[in-house]
């Protein structure tokens, strides 16, 4: 006869296996999601939106006699009107110093590729690129850049539709979220549903504290590129300081990404001016990763930078480009529910 469990026993027992079914039920969700990334990423799209525009229309609530509909409407109202007035002051030069970019850029990539001829490991990379290049004729590469024009065409104007659509969604979850949240919850037990959506509401709040840390980030990273690119004499400086205040979306890979234009127009006024510029960018991401980065953490979530790094890319190569950008506010989400749902600690703990 076998032994008889303890109260003890039987408890652990049922709490593995409820972790065992949250495990599953992840598992189903996650093959959901893969089968319908497009649609899951779009979706986070909006409620990102959403969140942004809540974070914005509660604080005209709280000081002003205006209700949740109004508060929302004078939220997007301000923001399309600050977006608007940005454009109206500095668009015109911003636009004029891109098309700059666009004409010195190739002419500096031609600059780097003779001082890369310079080193046998240059040489070798051109080597590869030339024979890449020769391996396709006159009329498949003809055919080729029809192609990719067309591919270009179709994606540009499904990138415009897509952003249409979630900016629409964002504002439809932002002025009812109540109503979405209890939509999703009915998918779940009964039993569950006070959890999750404690779960739902510290996700949303953590996604609210890290759209104020990284737009705080972005600002003072694009600002203080433009003015560095501006001090070091390099061309298109607002243009830069915008590439790297965007890029500041993306932590880490967007940092490297945003470097590059600026080597590649340095290097077209010569070797010092390119290593000094080199200095600035590592100097002024040392600024915001040891000074900027812990003074907005101080009120804001933050992500530790090997969660970052490996967040970008498993959900780069799990749903692509779009997946490199929504990585850091997917982790965000990720963290949030295996904390609450999983471990189970309680909301105090999350934010330690």
């Amino acid at each position: 006869m076998a032994p008889r469990k303890t109260p003890d026993e039987q408890d652990d027992l049922a709490r593995y296996l409820q972790k065992l079914l949250i495990t599953v039920a992840v598992a189903v969700v996650a093959l959901l999601v893969l089968r319908w990334r497009e649609v899951f990423l779009l979706g986070f799209g909006a409620a990102l939106i959403a969140v942004l525009l809540r974070a914005l229309a509660n604080p005209i609530r709280r000081r002003t006699p205006l209700n949740a509909a109004w508060s929302l409407a004078a939220a997007v109202i301000g923001l399309l009107a600050l977006i608007g007035l940005a454009a109206w002051f500095v668009g015109a030069q911003v636009a004029a110093q891109f098309d700059q970019l666009s004409q010195v850029l190739p002419k500096a990539w031609a600059a780097t590729q003779v001082e890369l001829a310079s080193f046998p490991a240059g040489q070798w990379v051109l080597e590869k690129l030339q024979e890449a290049r020769a391996d396709h004729s006159v009329a498949s590469n003809l055919g080729l850049v029809a192609g990719r024009l067309g591919r270009l065409t179709r994606v540009g104007v499904g990138v415009v539709g897509d952003l249409a659509l979630v900016i629409v969604a964002g504002v439809y979850f932002a002025a009812q979220p109540q109503l979405y949240r209890d939509g999703l919850l009915r998918l779940v037990p009964a039993a569950a549903r006070s959890r999750i959506a404690e779960a739902v509401e510290e996700a949303g709040l953590s996604l609210r504290k890290w759209l104020v840390g990284t737009g705080l980030a972005m600002l003072a990273m694009g600002a203080l590129i433009a003015v560095g690119a501006a001090l070091l004499g390099l061309p298109a400086p607002l243009a830069l300081g915008l590439l790297a205040g965007l890029a500041e979306f993306v932590p880490i890979v967007g940092a490297i990404v945003s470097a590059i234009p600026g080597l590649l127009l340095a290097s077209t006024q010569g070797t010092q001016t390119m290593i000094w510029t080199l200095v600035f960018y590592v100097a002024a991401h040392q600024f915001e990763g040891h000074v900027l980065i812990p003074l907005i953490q101080r009120r804001v979530v933050s992500v530790p930078p090997a969660l970052t790094l490996f967040s970008v890319l498993a959900f780069g190569l799990l749903f692509g480009p779009l997946g490199v950008i929504l990585a850091t506010p997917l982790a965000v989400v990720v963290l949030v529910m295996i904390k609450r749902l999983y471990l189970r600690e309680e909301a105090a703990d999350i934010g330690r």
